[in-house]
């Protein structure tokens, strides 16, 4: 989805090793919204889960919401086996295309 920048990046608790995550390489999903005094609060999500290196189960669910459209209102991050080190950054100028949705 386009409207993340940058790179995430998660360090391993077992073993310091450091995992970044590309903006083109993560997948947050409409997890719908609801209408608002100044509109729609709309939520997206990014579940995830890898094995580090050293063999240590990484999960993690990304959280997104915007919050009056176009302006980014929170995110927050649930995290086993790690650590955020670095977030995306948000940009909801350009609304995201329906096909983004399928």
């Amino acid at each position: 989805m386009s409207f993340v920048s940058g790179t995430f990046s998660v360090v391993c608790n077992q073993c310091g090793v450091q995992t970044d995550f590309n903006s083109d390489e993560a997948d947050f999903e409409s997890t719908g919204g609801s209408e608002r005094q100044m509109g729609p609060e709309n939520g997206y999500s990014w579940e995830s889960s890898f094995n580090c290196d050293c063999g240590n189960e990484i999960e993690f669910d990304y959280n997104v919401h915007e919050y009056p459209q176009g302006a980014f209102n929170h995110e927050d991050v649930r995290i086993t086996g790690a650590t955020v080190n670095d977030m995306f950054t948000y940009d909801f100028n350009d609304e995201p295309e329906q096909e983004d949705f399928e």
